[in-house]
């Protein structure tokens, strides 16, 4: 993203306010074993990176064979276009995909299925999905959560940096990339009782969401968002550039 910044003319600068820890092998490991002898009705992968670190993890234990041995037996459902994107090449192929990359299209897809007495082998998305998962065993499924990484927020030091330069206004742009991103910004504004001077910043200082899902936290928050038609890190900066230019040019007469 930085060199598709720099190809628009822009000066990308790193703020992260959020961090990826992934989870020890041997702390998976009974999960894994488990999955690799009994298998599971449904599989629902909500990333990505889900699927790829199981397979990691998997094949450190020695174990890859026997667990895609298992998902070749299980119905595979699917949240996003980045886990549709992982399993690809593995001759895998989802029963169901939810519509718009949510918690909610998924359920509302997984609606139809009888799901009483069926084993779900559900990867989360770096923190819990309680929704989800009440939504599942209230419909008579046995849910076991499998999280291989885990969101953490940034350390403070950071947040206050990207604070202070948003609300001084010495960014033009704020580019967010997933939901824990803006949920650690928005905790850390809270706490500081910032949320109101956040908000007014923004209608300077633009917001800019891969998309729909990682936008909704920031429009519910009142603040403004944008985000661009296809959801992709390259779209997004180069939809935007265009929009800046579009917005910036002199209205043609007639």
């Amino acid at each position: 993203m930085a060199l598709i910044l720099k190809k628009q003319g822009g000066i990308p600068l790193f703020r992260p306010t959020a961090q990826t820890v992934l989870a020890e092998a041997h702390l998976l490991e009974e999960q894994l074993r488990k999955f690799a002898h009994y298998g599971a009705d449904w599989v629902i992968f909500t990333t990505g990176t889900g699927f790829q670190q199981l397979q990691e993890q998997a094949e450190a234990l020695g174990l890859w064979e026997a667990v895609y041995a298992q998902l070749r037996c299980s119905k595979i459902a699917l949240r996003g276009y980045k886990a549709r994107r992982a399993l690809k090449g593995h001759a895998l192929e989802a029963v169901l995909e939810d519509e718009d990359g949510t918690m909610e299209s998924l359920m509302e897809a997984l609606r139809v299925y009888p799901l009483t007495g069926q084993r779900v082998f559900l990867q989360l998305y770096g923190q819990p999905a309680p929704g989800l998962v009440h939504f599942l065993r209230e419909r008579g499924a046995v849910v076991e959560e499998f999280l291989p990484y885990r969101h953490l927020c940034a350390p403070e030091t950071g947040l206050a940096r990207l604070m202070e330069e948003i609300l001084a206004q010495q960014v033009d742009a704020v580019v967010f990339t997933s939901m824990p991103q803006v949920e650690c910004l928005l905790e850390y504004a809270h706490r500081g009782g910032q949320m109101d001077h956040l908000r007014e910043a923004f209608q300077e200082v633009w917001a800019l969401a891969i998309g729909r899902v990682t936008a909704r936290p920031l429009q519910e928050a009142g603040i403004r968002v944008w985000h661009p038609r296809t959801e992709r890190m390259g779209a997004l900066v180069t939809e935007f550039a265009a929009f800046l230019e579009e917005i910036s040019s002199p209205r043609k007469a007639g």
